[in-house]
């Protein structure tokens, strides 16, 4: 017996070893209808927990409802036994964990009398929240600044759903920014002391928090000192000259730069708790300089709140324009000198070549006169300039060169070419002589026509184109008072002035003109084209049996006068607006009145072509240009007495074919 129960004891163990190390197979022994393991724990039991989702740190509890009497169950995580098993009580039995990560539990259900074990069927799993990471780079953009200045906190990268602040190690400042998964910064601040910054970092669902490793350390300073006295040694100057500026007392933690308003002069100088001298400058023009403060630790630097001024003075510009009332003038006479676009409160004197003349004037922006002068001989005049603080005078780059002329006594021959003229005509006026320098001034009464500066030769004045009322004169214009010093005399005719009837062309060459002239000397010519010429005592022509056209009229006197210069142009057309009129009847018989055929048309058509036709329709007259010759005949005779037919064709768009009848009549 005691053999049998070793044996039976050691296949116990073996089911005991087979269920915990393969709970889910079920091993039972059976020994003929005899079942050694009587049951197995019941894996279908609920299993639930408190909240899914927890934070890190936080208890939470898993639920086994109904736990079974008599067996035990053990809590796992990845094979991993959680804790101590909870024997079944009938009801729900409860498991309290603090879990570190998320992870998947599962409930093992073990028989301690049969050995026997199962996993229970559900399972639970659980998402823990981890505190916000605490190793992010963290960056200040300006680690040394003033009070007053500004600097910005930022991190390399942040996480999403965990807002941060900074904390001054007594109070947290700004309001927290939050995480985006992407670098942050805070806003922009300033800190009025030096303090280290640390970042507190707290998720928004579990409020739990961390502080990131590293830390923003800012270094406040004090600004620079700005109520300070710069000096300088001048604070007027001629151009050209240098200036020394200075400042005191200056601080040994800050650097000094001078500007001339926005440009920087020279190098940066560091305080020296005495005074510092600025290097040397020249200024061009009137400046103000203000010196910027930058302290050591400040990001920007301030402006001193005083300044200095200097007053640069330039001399004055020799560019501007001397000008003479006259520069050719008679002994006697006056001349004024003036400048032109004078700088404003520049000192101008005038020099003769050997002294300075009169009282010097200032200049006021635009032109200055000078008193009048009355030089007794040719003189030169210049203008010096000076400004009333840089004293040395400069000469202007213009002068004026003043002559006198001595015209007593002055007499003139002068010749005009023609002497006598029609009207309209030009004239040359010379004087035979001039005196070098003389400006002779040709008049028409008061009008002055021209002048010319003498050169000690003959003076033409050419192509002076009279009038019936010229008067002529030449004076000499250097000279205020007026003096005559020749009158030229014209003879000046007048023209002939055409009138002209005309009358239009009834039939034939019965056009008529009269031609009436007036002014003028008799006796005329009456030049007519196409035409004769005319001589005669009379103003009035009368000429008839003219045919259609364009005449040209011109009538010259016994002055050689003409009414104009090519001729006045006068017309002779059908009358009644016709532009053809044609003969209808031919009296061939010698007596010089319709002894040919003739077609009247306006000058603006060119000759017909002409057909002529007998009763029969026989052609017995062709003329391509008809020229008004046909006198009736046809090989040689003369036609009998009777109608016949004509056809006439100017080839024109103004004029159509003309179809008609002609008599013949009389020519016995």
């Amino acid at each position: 017996m005691s053999q049998i129960y070793k044996q039976l004891r050691y296949i116990l163990l073996i089911i005991f070893l087979l269920s915990v190390f393969f709970p889910n197979e079920g091993y039972s022994l059976h020994h003929g209808n005899l079942n050694l393991l009587t049951s197995i724990p019941d894996n279908s039991l609920t299993v639930t927990i408190d909240k899914e989702i927890i934070c890190e740190g936080e208890l939470i509890q898993i639920h086994i409802t109904p736990s079974e009497i008599g067996v035990n169950y053990q809590l796992k995580s990845e094979n991993t036994n959680i804790g101590v098993p909870q024997a079944g009580n009938g009801s729900t039995i409860h498991f309290t964990i603090t879990p570190d990560k998320s992870t998947t539990y599962q409930v093992v259900a073990a028989d301690p009398s049969t050995l026997e074990s199962i996993n229970l069927s559900q399972t639970v799993s659980i998402e823990v929240i981890s505190k916000p990471i605490d190793n992010i780079d963290v960056s200040i953009s300006e680690d040394q600044i003033c009070i007053g200045e500004k600097t910005t906190i930022s991190l390399n990268t942040s996480q999403l759903g965990v807002s941060y602040q900074l904390y001054d190690g007594t109070y947290m400042q700004q309001s927290p920014i939050q995480g985006n998964n992407s670098s942050i910064s805070f806003p922009e601040f300033s800190p009025f002391r030096s303090v280290i910054y640390h970042i507190v970092a707290t998720d928004n669902t579990c409020i739990s928090t961390s502080i990131l490793q590293q830390t923003a350390k800012v270094l406040v300073g004090l600004p620079p000192e700005d109520h300070l006295h710069p000096t300088i040694n001048k604070h007027t100057i001629c151009k050209d000259e240098e200036v020394i500026i200075s400042l005191t007392p200056t601080d040994p933690a800050v650097s000094y730069q001078l500007f001339a308003g926005d440009t920087p002069i020279g190098s940066p100088l560091t305080g020296n708790s005495e005074d510092i001298n600025f290097e040397p400058t020249i200024p061009s023009s009137s400046t103000t300089y203000r010196i910027e403060a930058l302290g050591n630790k400040c990001i920007n630097p301030i402006d001193i709140r005083y300044t200095v001024d200097v007053d640069v003075h330039n001399p004055p510009q020799t560019d501007r324009e001397l000008i003479a009332s006259r520069e050719k003038i008679c002994v006697g006479e006056e001349v004024v000198l003036s400048i032109e676009n004078s700088e404003e409160g520049i000192y101008y004197q005038i020099h003769d070549g050997s002294n300075f003349l009169e009282a010097n004037i200032i200049g006021n922006g635009n032109t200055i006169t000078f008193p009048s002068l009355t030089p007794s001989k040719p003189t030169k005049y210049q203008v010096y300039a000076y400004e009333s603080v840089c004293t040395d005078k400069m000469i202007l780059s213009s002068s004026k060169q003043i002559d006198l002329f001595d015209i007593n006594p002055l007499s003139l021959e002068s010749f005009v070419t023609p002497s006598e003229i029609c009207l309209g005509e030009p004239v040359d006026i010379e004087l035979p002589t001039s005196i070098e320098g003389i400006e002779y001034i040709l008049h028409d009464g008061n009008e002055e026509i021209g002048t010319i500066t003498g050169s000690g030769e003959a003076v033409t004045f050419e192509e002076i184109l009279p009038n019936e009322q010229s008067s002529y004169k030449i004076t000499i214009g250097n000279c205020v008072d007026e003096f005559i010093g020749s009158k030229p005399e014209i003879v000046i005719h007048k023209n002939p002035k055409l009138q002209i009837l005309s009358k239009d062309v009834h039939y034939a060459n019965d056009g008529q003109l009269i031609i009436s002239t007036t002014e003028g000397t008799s006796p005329y010519k009456f030049i007519i084209d196409p035409g004769d010429t005319y001589s005669t005592d009379q103003n009035v022509l009368e000429l008839d049996n003219l045919p259609t056209g364009t005449y040209q009229i011109l009538v010259v006197d016994a002055n050689y006068c003409r009414s104009s210069d090519a001729g006045q142009l006068t017309e002779i057309h059908l009358e009644n607006g016709e532009n053809v009129i044609v003969g209808n009847a031919l009296t061939p018989n010698g007596d010089g009145i319709n002894d040919e055929w003739r077609i009247q048309y306006e000058s603006d058509l060119k000759p017909p072509e002409v057909s002529i036709f007998n009763i029969y329709g026989q052609e017995i007259y062709h003329a391509k240009s008809y020229q008004n010759n046909w006198k009736g005949s046809y090989n040689g005779s003369i036609l009998p007495d009777g109608a016949y037919y004509y056809l006439i064709d100017f080839n024109s768009e103004k004029i159509s074919p003309i179809r008609g009848t002609i008599s013949i009549l009389g020519k016995n």
